[in-house]
């Protein structure tokens, strides 16, 4: 029997395991994180992909409480640390739209393009089709 990983099929697993959040800086909605550029250097020098030595980034946070102590403090910290005052940032909004509309009329394309620009004469609510009705017959 092979015991090799948990997939459908004695592979390995298809996703990865949902990991638990960590109360890490990096997640944290007090966390200031360092500037993009110093993230991209320290990157880019991790990979190998430049000689130049570069510090670890590291961002800052004015309300940090550590075990034993009963007051925040401010200090700085890698996005992996993590403090006892930890307060989880709001996940982002999903982006609604950015997809490509095609679409047909008596078998041919009639408009393409963006999802946003759609013609108002092609959006559903103002086609005012009852159910089941299609535009190009107006029968269900």
């Amino acid at each position: 029997m092979n015991t090799f990983g948990s997939g459908h099929n004695g592979g390995p697993p298809l996703d990865p395991p949902v990991r638990p959040e960590h109360g890490q800086c990096k997640t944290c909605i007090h966390w200031h994180a360092p500037s993009g550029n110093e993230q991209r250097a320290y990157e880019l020098f991790r990979l190998g992909l430049s000689r130049k030595r570069v510090k670890r980034p590291s961002g800052t946070c004015d309300r940090v409480l550590l075990a034993g102590r009963s007051s925040t403090a401010f200090s700085t910290m890698t996005a992996e640390f993590g403090c006892l005052n930890y307060e989880a940032k709001s996940r982002p909004l999903r982006p609604v739209g950015g997809g490509f509309v095609t679409i047909w009329q008596s078998g041919r394309i009639a408009w393409q393009g963006p999802e946003e620009k759609t013609p108002a004469r092609y959006l559903q609510e103002t086609l005012d089709l009852d159910d089941g009705e299609t535009p190009e017959t107006g029968e269900g």
